[in-house]
C-alpha cells in the first residue's frame, strides 16, 4: 500500500480532514491503476519556495504550480529495509490563482495538481501537446472516479 504524508509550510492554508482523506483515496487510486509504490509526501509551499525549487531543479526562475520528485529507495530510519520515497510540491498561491482563472474551487484545483504530480511520479510526462492532453484526460478520469469531478 502506498502511504501519503502531508506537510503544510504555508500558514493559513491548512487542508481539511475531508480533503486529506480525498487525497489519500486519490493516492490509492493512482497507485492501483499505475503501479505507484512507496511513500508520497505532499508538501504545500508558497510561490517563493516554489520559485527556488523551480530555479534549482529546472533552471526556470519563476514559480510553477506543481513539481514532483522521485527520490528512489532511501534507507528506513527504523530498520534495515529501504523505503521508496516520492515528493510532490504544490504552490498554494499558484493553485489559488489557477482556481480563480478556471472558475473552480481551490480544493478542486489542489486535487487536480496533486493527481498531476502523482502521474508524473508514475512516469507520465507532457513533453508534447498530445501527451499533455492524454495526461489531462487521465487526471480528469481519476478525479471523476473518485467523486471529485462530475462524470
Amino acid at each position: 500500500m502506498t502511504k501519503l504524508l502531508v506537510e503544510n509550510e504555508v500558514e493559513g492554508s491548512e487542508l481539511t480532514t475531508t480533503l486529506i482523506a480525498s487525497f489519500e483515496a486519490l493516492t490509492q487510486s493512482v497507485a492501483h491503476a499505475h503501479n505507484l509504490i512507496g511513500t508520497v509526501s505532499l508538501i504545500l509551499i508558497d510561490d517563493d519556495q516554489m520559485c527556488t525549487l523551480n530555479s534549482q531543479f529546472r533552471s526556470k526562475n519563476r514559480t510553477t504550480d506543481v513539481l514532483s520528485f522521485d527520490l528512489g529507495p532511501l534507507p528506513d530510519l527504523q530498520g534495515s529495509e529501504e523505503v521508496v520515497c516520492k515528493e510532490i510540491y504544490i504552490s498554494v498561491q499558484q493553485a489559488h490563482r489557477q482556481a480563480l482563472d478556471l472558475g473552480v474551487s481551490p480544493s478542486e484545483e489542489l486535487a487536480r495538481l496533486f493527481v498531476h504530480g502523482l502521474l508524473h511520479l508514475c512516469g507520465w510526462d507532457h513533453e508534447t501537446e498530445d501527451k499533455l492532453h492524454v495526461m489531462e484526460q487521465e487526471t480528469d478520469a481519476i478525479l471523476a472516479r473518485s467523486g471529485l469531478l462530475p462524470q
